[in-house]
């Protein structure tokens, strides 16, 4: 039944998408004894030459301090949309709010809608060649930024998702997943179908990791449950967004979650009486009745870092790649449906993965094609995670191809 179910899903999703001297006083001279004899007459003592006078010693110029609210220097973040999506651009430009309150000083410049390619290429030359000392591109720029950064080095460049690192170029990237798995848990326990279903941008590594923890969160909590994944290749395509939400929702799903931007997946759960996993904001406003949960992308305290070490002549060019336990990924607030207890299994949950006590990863994880991905008694390193995943786990419906 569920995958008759699932063709129909596939058939009305194609219906609809297209695409940081003083000298102490001299002791008074003892008093001389008198003689008992009178004395020889004793040649008076040469007279002393005088004491050369030191010069002082030069002192050394002190440097000056780096100024602490950022003035003198300048930063400009790069962003592939618009401010206000609602969705990955917002998430950075909440961040860049936070870095104006820790610096005021700091000259800040925003570039919206620049796509990856020359476009991209074009705007970082033009900023380096304006002498701003940090770009961060917030989308994945690393080929437009690399003959940028090497032909500008007194600039520092940082991008997203990026794996090549020069003096002057380094890159971040937050792990999904583990604000996903704990969406799951409270997917998980709230459905009723044991459907749910899952609008996403491409079938990427990035979107099927967090899918994949999504799952496992999921089946945690109801073993029989199913994801229905449909991929609408864009990140950014309310109406295509809709269609899919529609589709899913037709098939049975009662549960929404999504890894788009736009708010009509929200809507769609909002206006059928379904329930709502948002993606990487807090949308709970435009769904207030079907609103559950969302993790969110906290990039403020990075960034902040960053310039930082900058400013203090201390930055190095790294691979970022930050989690709960990094403060690079927190949660919105939870919706009415959310229980007591629901949300003690989250914290409890949320620690666990904070302090190395639980691993959601660990094996065996056996794919939706019934290929073993890790064995048991593996699991998939945090140092390595970026590499995964080209393959969708047990429990989703739907294919990468």
């Amino acid at each position: 039944m569920r995958r008759a179910r699932w063709f129909l899903v596939v058939l009305a999703v194609f219906a609809f998408v297209a695409a940081a001297c003083g000298d102490d006083d001299a002791a008074a001279p003892a008093e001389p004894a008198a003689p008992a004899e009178p004395a020889e007459e004793v040649a008076e003592p040469a007279e002393e030459a005088p004491m050369e006078e030191e010069a002082p010693a030069e002192e050394e110029p002190m440097e000056e301090a780096a100024p602490s609210d950022g003035s003198g220097y300048s930063v400009a973040f790069v962003f592939d949309g618009f401010l206000d999506d609602g969705g990955w651009n917002t998430t950075h430009n909440r961040a860049v709010e936070e870095v104006r309150a820790a610096l005021p000083g700091l000259d800040i410049q925003l570039v919206t809608e620049i796509s990856p390619g020359p476009s991209a290429t074009n705007a970082f030359e033009d900023l380096a060649e304006a002498g701003v000392d940090m770009v961060i591109a917030t989308g994945f720029y690393q080929p437009d930024a690399e003959p940028v950064a090497a032909a500008y080095p007194d600039t520092i460049f940082l991008t997203w998702a990026g794996w090549t690192t020069t003096d002057n170029m380094g890159h971040f990237d937050g792990a999904t997943e583990d604000g996903r798995y704990l969406d799951g848990l409270i997917a998980g326990s709230i459905t009723e179908t044991g459907i749910i279903g899952y609008p996403a941008g491409f079938p990427i590594e990035e979107v099927n990791r967090a899918l994949n923890a999504f799952t496992i969160g999921v089946r945690e909590m109801n073993p029989d449950a199913v994801v229905q994944v449909v991929y609408i290749n864009s990140w950014y395509d309310p109406p295509a967004e809709q269609q899919a939400a529609e589709a899913l929702a037709n098939a049975g799903a009662d549960v929404l979650a999504h890894e788009l931007n736009s708010p009509a997946v929200a809507s769609v759960a909002e206006s059928r009486g379904l329930n709502i996993i948002g993606y990487s904001s807090d949308r709970s406003a435009e769904a207030p009745n079907a609103w559950l949960s969302s993790f969110t992308f906290e990039w403020g305290g990075y960034y902040t870092n960053q310039i930082k070490t900058m400013i203090g002549g201390t930055w190095e060019p790294a691979l970022s790649y930050g989690g709960l336990a990094d403060g690079f990924i927190g949660n919105a607030p939870y919706g009415p449906d959310v229980t007591d207890d629901m949300l003690a299994l989250v914290e409890e949950r949320r620690q666990q993965i904070i302090d190395g006590t639980f691993d959601y990863f660990a094996g065996p994880l056996v794919d939706n094609e019934g290929n073993v991905q890790v064995a048991d008694g593996g699991t998939i390193p945090f140092g390595e995670r970026t590499l995964c995943c080209l393959w969708l786990i047990e429990g989703i419906e739907g294919s990468i191809n």
